[in-house]
């Protein structure tokens, strides 16, 4: 028997996708400490591209078992990642610029995250306001044994 592993187009969970998207900050914003100044740079650029260089998976979706596809459901691109992960740039550009960015992160930013959150629990396929931008969606990757 061979493992074969195979997308499922069900809503996938909220929480690995939350936990998933952390890792994803948590690698940004490691650049972002790590290598000052061009940190912040290498941190957007990371977030920006993440979902569309490894078949759709970022480091925290493979992590998780997920994966972002497009609407006819190969894996993500690098323009569909730029275009999905908007929200997420500008909220780790916002926080990397003092004070009058720590402001538009309050102001905007921190709402625009929570308005993503809440699309992805109240969705009934879990599609935020960036998987509308971008034409994505992300799935959970499911082991299925295959006979030869």
């Amino acid at each position: 028997m061979e493992t074969e592993v195979s997308a499922v187009k069900l809503k996938t969970s909220v929480l690995k996708r939350v936990l998933a998207r952390l890792v994803d900050g948590l690698v940004a914003w490691a650049f972002a400490l790590v290598l000052p100044p061009l940190g912040i740079l290498v941190g957007l650029l990371y977030l920006a591209v993440a979902d569309g260089v490894q078949k759709g998976q970022s480091l925290g979706k493979m992590v998780f078992g997920l994966e972002v596809v497009t609407s006819d459901g190969s894996p993500c691109d690098l323009k569909a990642s730029i275009y999905r992960n908007i929200p997420f740039e500008l909220a780790l550009l916002f926080a990397a610029i003092p004070l009058l960015g720590w402001i538009l992160l309050i102001i905007a930013g921190i709402p625009i995250l929570l308005i993503e959150l809440w699309l992805v629990i109240a969705d009934h396929h879990g599609l935020r306001l960036g998987d509308r931008i971008a034409g994505t969606t992300v799935v959970e990757l499911v082991h299925s044994e295959r006979r030869h």
